[in-house]
């Protein structure tokens, strides 16, 4: 929003537009979609200050800047439990959504450990956003741009994550504008040095079994071994996870 109002502002000082006007459509009652910058742009654009492909090039910019800004309203658990693993079938649907009905005969054990399954690696789906801490405000209102979050040194919080119970992790970034992805196995994850425990009692028990839970937080530079385009999601995890369950065959 700062680059469409900065957009504004330049306009407020190099037109011709009714200082009485402007003032009244800032001061005056927004509701959407008739917020105030729409109704500042539909001013300058009836008095012929800008184009209309001014206008639209104006809002073309704006969603590129904010095609996921959508994802910073989304209550902490639909965002992180619910819409990274259903990005990802959408985008593959050769992963399994994992259940005990659709892994009856593959895995009959299974207890709700993990998200996908792809050809018997068990895959775990983790998701971040990337927002300021201050100022105070909604998640959305502090979202980064990508570069913007580059730029901070922004630290990605993965929690929850147990090893044991997985093969593969794909991790999910969400910036207003870009999604990055990484994946890496269940072995590459203590190997970071950065798991740490994410209670007082380091094991959690599930199904009999003591399982290790922890989190990390990692700058992109530090994710970047793990960094995979979108398009290489599918084949990366194929390549690691087999890897992983049969490292005696790995190239």
């Amino acid at each position: 929003m700062k680059e469409l109002k900065a957009e504004l502002l330049n306009l407020r000082k190099k037109s011709n537009g009714d200082p009485e006007v402007i003032e009244s459509i800032e001061g005056g009652n927004a509701l959407f979609p008739f917020n105030v910058e729409n109704r500042l742009l539909t001013y300058y654009l009836a008095i012929g200050e800008i184009t209309y492909e001014r206008y639209t090039e104006l809002d073309v910019e704006y969603c590129e800047r904010n095609k996921y800004l959508d994802l910073f309203d989304m209550a902490p658990r639909t965002y992180g439990q619910t819409w990274g693993e259903r990005h990802i079938r959408s985008l593959f649907p050769q992963f399994v959504k994992a259940t005990r009905k659709n892994l009856l005969k593959e895995y009959p054990d299974f207890d709700g450990e993990f998200d996908l399954w792809l050809e018997g690696i068990r895959v775990e789906v983790k998701a971040c956003r990337a927002n300021r801490i201050k100022p105070a405000g909604s998640l959305a209102s502090r979202a980064y741009l990508h570069s913007e979050a580059k730029a901070a040194g922004f630290k990605y919080h993965y929690q929850q994550l147990k090893p044991s119970c997985c093969d593969v992790f794909i991790w999910i970034g969400t910036c207003r504008d870009e999604l990055i992805y990484w994946v890496l196995t269940s072995k590459e994850l203590p190997e970071t040095g950065k798991l740490v425990p994410q209670h007082r009692n380091e094991n959690t028990g599930i199904a009999g079994a003591e399982v290790f839970e922890g989190q990390v937080f990692m700058t992109e530079e530090e994710l970047s071994p793990f960094l995979v385009s979108e398009k290489d999601i599918l084949k990366t995890v194929r390549q690691k996870g087999r890897n992983k369950l049969f490292p005696d065959n790995a190239v």
